[in-house]
Formats: C-alpha cells, sequence, structure tokens
C-alpha cells in the first residue's frame, strides 16, 4: 500500500488523489450504549462494563470482554469492505484501555487485517483521557471535559499518541491519526482556545515518532464548529493535516458544508467527513455521493449496530434482552444475567449484511434515488417558490403538500420521510436533471413521476422514452443518468436504477 500524503489541499498516494471511502467500527473498542438500545440508562464503556460485572462477576465480566472484542469485528469486516470497493476504516478507540496489551492487540490485529486487504485504518481516539466532551461518547467519569481541565490528561494524551506514532512508524496501512473525537461541545465553549494549542502540542508529540504521518484536526461542537480554527494562517500549519467534520441529520447538499469547504480552501488543506449516517436511505443516497462529487472524504457511521434497518452490519436483539432494560429502569434483577449476555455474543456471531444500505451509500444499483439528489442540473428559466432545500440550484423544488419552508431530515432510526416531508423536482420543457451511478452498461430505470410521457432518460447514449412500462426504460448507462423534460411539465419523486 501507499503511504498517504496531502498535497496541494489534496489527499495523495503514489502521486495520485485519493479520497477515503469507508466505514467508522464505532461500538467495538468503545461500546457505547444506544449500539445496544440501551441509550442513556446505559450509556458509556464504563457503565456497560460496571453492569456486566455487577450482575455477573468480575470473572464472567473478563471473560465476556474477551469474546465480544474477539467477535465484534473480525477480519471478514474488513474484507468484506475491500470487497464492496471501500478503501478505508475508522478505528476508535478508549484511551483508558490502550495500554492493556489485549486492547493494543485487537489494534493491531485490524491493522494487519487492513493491510492484507487493501483498506487504510485511520487511528481514531474516541475518549481522551478525562473526557473531551463530558458526554458518552468520551467514557468521561463526571459528565466534564477534564482533558481541558487538567494538565495531567494533556500530558498523558500527548505521552499516547507519541507511544502510537512509535508503533506504527512506516506502516502504510494506518491512514493517519485523528487526535481528538468531537471535542468540546457547545455548553463549554469557554475551552475552545486550548483545543489549536492541543492539536499543535499532539502533532509534535507525533512526528517525534512519525515525522510525515497524516494528522487529522476535527471542528469543536461534535466537529461541526470551525470557527476554532479561523485564527489560522497557512504558514503556520503541519505538513500532511487534513481537517475533519461530521454531519447527521441536516439537509444533504452542497450549501450546508460551505463553511467548512471555505475554511479547508482557505487554508489549503483535504476535507474528511469522519462520521455521518444514521438517517435513513433515501439520505444516504443523497449525502454521500455528493461528497464524492465534491472531493470530500468520508467515513459511514456506523457500520454495526443491533436490531436497525440503517448500518451495514446488523445483529438481532438478543432473547430476554427487555429484562435488562427493565432491570436499567429500576426493575427486577433478571434471572441468569449471564445467559442473557452469552445470548448477546451469539447475536452478534449471527450479524446480517445490508445490502441496501451499502448500495445507498454507493448509489449503486439496485438503488433508489430521491429526485432532489441530483448531481447536475439545467433550467429552462427562473427558479420559483417551493421548499427551502438547495437554494443555489435553478431548477424548482417542491413539497408535494404545497408548503414552503425548509425541510426536515431527523430520521434518527432509519424511518423513511414523512408524507409532509416529500419533496419533488419540478420540470419545465427543457429543464434537465442528471444523477451519478455507480454502474455502467444496459440498466433499467424506472421514474415515478406525473407525466412520464414528457420524460426522456439519457444515460450517455441518446435519449431513450420513459413513456412506456409504467415510467421505465431500458437505458446505456456511461456513470451518469440524465432526465430530461421535453414537453409539458413533469414533477420527479425518485428514480430507481436496476442492473440486468
Amino acid at each position: 500500500m501507499e503511504k498517504l500524503y496531502v498535497e496541494n489541499g489534496r489527499l495523495m498516494a503514489g502521486g495520485a488523489p485519493l479520497l477515503l471511502r469507508g466505514f467508522g467500527l464505532g461500538g467495538w473498542l468503545l461500546p457505547e450504549g444506544y449500539m445496544w438500545k440501551f441509550y442513556t440508562k446505559c450509556d458509556r464503556p464504563r457503565r456497560i462494563e460496571a453492569l456486566i460485572e455487577e450482575l455477573c462477576g468480575a470473572e464472567y465480566a473478563a471473560s465476556f470482554w474477551e469474546r465480544y472484542y474477539d467477535s465484534y469485528i473480525t477480519e471478514a469486516d474488513i474484507r468484506l469492505a475491500a470487497e464492496n470497493g471501500f478503501n478505508s476504516v475508522r478505528l476508535p478507540f478508549n484511551a483508558r484501555h490502550l495500554m492493556e496489551p489485549g486492547y493494543l492487540r485487537r489494534i493491531d490485529d485490524c491493522v494487519r487485517w487492513c493491510g492484507r486487504h487493501g483498506i487504510y485504518a485511520i487511528l481514531d481516539m474516541h475518549a481522551a483521557p478525562g473526557g473531551q466532551t463530558g458526554q458518552n461518547i468520551d467514557d468521561s467519569e463526571r459528565d466534564l471535559p477534564e482533558l481541558f481541565m487538567r494538565p495531567e490528561h494533556q500530558d498523558e494524551l500527548c505521552a499516547l499518541w507519541e507511544m502510537l506514532a512509535a508503533r506504527y512508524s512506516g506502516e502504510a496501512a494506518v491512514a493517519g491519526f485523528d487526535l481528538l473525537n468531537e471535542p468540546l461541545v457547545k455548553k463549554d465553549a469557554g475551552y475552545n482556545s486550548q483545543l489549536v494549542p492541543l492539536y499543535m502540542r499532539l502533532t509534535d508529540a507525533i512526528r517525534r515518532a512519525d515525522p510525515e504521518r497524516i494528522v487529522i484536526w476535527e471542528g469543536a461542537h461534535w466537529a461541526t464548529d470551525f470557527s476554532v480554527f479561523d485564527a489560522l494562517e497557512k504558514e503556520e500549519l503541519p505538513e500532511n493535516l487534513v481537517l475533519q467534520f461530521h454531519k447527521y441529520w441536516s439537509p444533504p447538499e452542497e450549501e450546508s458544508l460551505r463553511s467548512f469547504m471555505a475554511t479547508a480552501g482557505r487554508l489549503g488543506l483535504p476535507l474528511y467527513c469522519g462520521e455521518s449516517g444514521e438517517n435513513n436511505l433515501d439520505w444516504y443516497a443523497s449525502m454521500f455521493p455528493m461528497l464524492d462529487r465534491l472531493g470530500i472524504s468520508w467515513s459511514f457511521w456506523s457500520y454495526k449496530k443491533m436490531s436497525t434497518p440503517n448500518s451495514v452490519s446488523v445483529f438481532p436483539e438478543p432473547e430476554r434482552w427487555g429484562e435488562l432494560l427493565g432491570f436499567l429502569d429500576g426493575g427486577e434483577r433478571p434471572a441468569h444475567p449471564q445467559e442473557i449476555f452469552d445470548g448477546f455474543l451469539d447475536c452478534v456471531g449471527s450479524s446480517e449484511i445490508r445490502r441496501d444500505v451499502i448500495s445507498a451509500l454507493c448509489r449503486r444499483p439496485p438503488v433508489r434515488i430521491p429526485a432532489v439528489a441530483f448531481d447536475e442540473c439545467r433550467a429552462s428559466g427562473p427558479r420559483r417558490r417551493g421548499a427551502d432545500f438547495r437554494p443555489a440550484s435553478p431548477v424548482t423544488i417542491i413539497f408535494a403538500d404545497g408548503h414552503t419552508g425548509a425541510p426536515d431530515f431527523r430520521r434518527y432510526g432509519g424511518e423513511p420521510q414523512p408524507e409532509s416531508e416529500r419533496m419533488l423536482v419540478k420540470l419545465r420543457e427543457g429543464d434537465s436533471v442528471t444523477y451519478r451511478v455507480a454502474c455502467s452498461g444496459r440498466i433499467r430505470v424506472r421514474v415515478s413521476a406525473s407525466a412520464p410521457g414528457g420524460l426522456w432518460a439519457d444515460g450517455g447514449s441518446g435519449l431513450v422514452s420513459l413513456e412506456r412500462e409504467g415510467g421505465g426504460a431500458f437505458v446505456e448507462l456511461d456513470g451518469k443518468l440524465t432526465l430530461t423534460c421535453v414537453s409539458g411539465e413533469a414533477l420527479l419523486d425518485y428514480i430507481e436504477v436496476f442492473e440486468l
């Protein structure tokens, strides 16, 4: 594998630009309660660990975690990523366990698997000493960002990163180091001035052991606030630096990324969307191909969860799991709790791969594409009043029920958009919209639209009428599908693409 580096604002490997596209391995080396459906009842690793030890004893707990780490993510998961065209994983870990030999061995294993299958690994300090957010995700003890309150925690973090840099020095499969996940939520913005100096210090520590390794700096407040980088000048930046943002439950449109793109452009740095997901498949088919088009690397969060329609790898809810949830709510202690946790491990081992999620992320057939997720468009006249979505696009976008305003994309559990949030593309004669699709050759296209007789499709080999077969047609595709309104007016809802 070629070692990654930054040149002229782009990620490079072997002299050629490279986009990272992959998965966040959340829940493995840092279990989060929401992925177990514990939510706020038992939300972070130290509380999950305490629960298992309380119910089952220390000896069983030690055995459970050994088996959990050995089964939750395996080489088969890395192989699956490679076989499906992805090239990276983001590996979150917990500083509290980093010095444990068995824990480090799992990181070594993952890096080795990645190298074997041509996958880059991004090492992610998801839970720093003391906690960088005071929230569940950083395993904080007292719900405070104590990393920024106690200098000894920053000293420990520097030492850990220097140790990791020395351990993986020269390892091409390690794409880079994600120094601090989602630091400092808004209520603790008084500490924001410490963030860039800490990043500089951590980078210096890493470079003492590994002078050329890529380092990744995240914005504040769930990695959405890039104002912490406003005072930076290009000349003072370390080499091989990448900026990271996260994006959830918000409009999948280029306009919503302007602040990130502006900062990266001013500083001449690549962008990495280190987390995005936790939504429905229509949102995925809109969001991630847009990042590809904009040249922004990305990592889908999260690869594996319990009983959900919107992750790649999904394991079923164990029998009697409700007894645990009841206990966390103040109910009776479950009988034979070891059986429940053994059943949990059995369920982890029988995970299902959701091919529909992969198809949506890559926009690979069979796939459904919301009409509003076009990559290019042409309009014959001015945009008409409608939904406040993609305002820079000249074609008209309206809500199906006729109301106006901004759409709501908060679909935490993968549920579809409600009818009240359904948007349509309104095409007049001469208007067209183009969608990138990850395939070529002969395909079948089916379009949900009013007046399909006025719509024609072109995959690169000439126009084909969509009038027959209920708005469907066979099209020769070369990576892009263009729909053109040749007469009258048409309202587009979604496009379905099937390989033959």
